[in-house]
Parts: structure tokens; C-alpha cells; sequence
């Protein structure tokens, strides 16, 4: 395959730049722990991750309930205070940036770029000052800047708006279906990421433009 001519990059977080699938399951474990409920498996947890903390929260309580009856508002909006409490305490204990990320994104460095992540934006922000990656982007769209999320276009059409590209000339990266969805929603060419939450078998079924295995490829496919 040829090189794609971008002039745009726009990223998810997690599962993308940064693996943080132990801090996110333990973040939900002491939250279901302080409310009376079984434990659930990272593997498990990762498989709930893509959609925001609201979502995260109801399909984990849903789970660990005997009937699988999804909560009450009450419940719900307990949980996601005591996860949203326990994640600022965990968030950056084994969470670590994939290989070669912070190379790549230094190679693409005259090129506008954006997060698009479900998490919220103050969260976005700590993380990427923290592994000293917040200088290589633009403008930041976390789960809380638009109405909607991903796979709603919302997100990465604001991301365009702030950087001034166009949606034919920019590419959405990604770990997950929603990912791949914004983008194709939203105009864009798209970029599926195999080595994050998703398996390639999951991200093929939306048929993304390029998929890849290493977050360093990025440099073969798009110039």
C-alpha cells in the first residue's frame, strides 16, 4: 500500500498512546469493592473500555451483579464518583506510554495533531504532561468537551475545527470500533491500532483504511 498524504493526525488515548489497562482495572476493582461487589478480570475491564466512565461504570456493575441488572441512577452515580476518586490515586502507577510513541510523534512534529479520547479532559491532560507528551499536540478533546462521544462524529469534528484541517486530509488512529467509526463518520481516512484493547479481528469488521501492529508504523503508511 501507498503512502496516505495527511496533513492532520488525531489520536485516541488509551489502548493507543498509552497502555493503562492495569491502573483502569484497578481503579474499577476498589470502586466495586466499596460497594459490596466482586472483582473483575483486566481482561474483562479492558474489554468494557472505549465509551467513557459513565459507560465504563455501568457495564461493570451490570456485570457484577447477580441477575446482570444495570443500576440505579443512585448506584450509578456512586460508582462513578468512587472511580473517578480511586483513578486520580492510580492512574499513573503501571500506565506507560507504547513503544516508540513519543518518537513517532516527534517525526509527524510539523504536522497538526489532536487527542479524541472518551476519557475526561482533566485526566487527558495530567497524563500527557506526565509522559512529556502534551508539547506534540494542538488541541485536546476529552470526553467531557462535546455533547456526544466516539462513535459519534462530535469529537473528531471539533478536533478538525481546532486545527483548522480538513476531514479529507486528516486521519483518526485508534484501538477500538468507535474510533474507526468517528473517523469514517466524520470524513476522515482512519488508522486501526492492533496492539491495544482490541484484537485485529475485532477492528477489521469496520473495515478501517490501515491497520497496524506497532504505533512506529505510522511513519510507513502516512506522510
Amino acid at each position: 500500500m501507498k503512502q496516505l498524504t495527511v496533513t492532520s493526525l488525531l489520536f485516541d488515548l488509551d489502548g493507543t498512546l498509552i497502555d493503562s489497562k492495569t491502573d483502569l482495572a484497578n481503579s474499577i476493582n476498589l470502586m466495586l469493592a466499596d460497594l459490596g461487589r466482586s472483582t473483575l478480570s483486566e481482561a474483562t475491564v479492558g474489554g468494557f473500555v472505549g465509551d467513557g466512565v459513565r459507560v465504563l461504570v455501568r457495564r461493570c456493575l451490570t456485570e457484577t451483579e447477580p441477575n446482570h441488572k444495570p443500576p440505579d441512577e443512585e448506584l450509578h452515580s456512586r460508582g462513578i464518583a468512587l472511580m473517578h476518586s480511586h483513578y486520580a490515586n492510580e492512574m499513573l502507577k503501571t500506565t506507560r506510554l507504547y513503544p516508540q510513541v513519543s518518537e513517532t510523534l516527534a517525526a509527524f512534529d510539523k504536522k497538526p495533531k489532536a487527542v479524541v479520547t472518551s476519557k475526561e479532559g482533566r485526566f487527558t491532560r495530567i497524563i500527557l504532561e506526565h509522559f512529556d507528551i502534551a508539547k506534540y499536540f494542538d488541541a485536546i478533546i476529552g470526553g467531557d468537551t462535546t455533547p456526544a462521544r466516539k462513535p459519534d462524529p462530535g469529537p473528531v469534528l471539533e478536533a478538525i475545527k481546532q486545527l483548522g484541517c480538513a476531514a479529507s486530509e486528516t486521519v483518526m488512529i485508534g484501538d477500538s470500533e468507535n474510533d474507526v467509526i468517528a473517523g469514517k463518520r466524520a470524513g476522515t481516512f482512519t488508522c486501526a491500532v492492533s496492539y491495544g484493547f482490541r484484537s485485529a479481528e475485532e477492528l477489521r469488521l469496520t473495515e478501517p483504511d490501515v491497520l497496524i501492529e506497532r504505533f512506529d508504523q505510522l511513519t510507513e503508511f502516512f506522510s
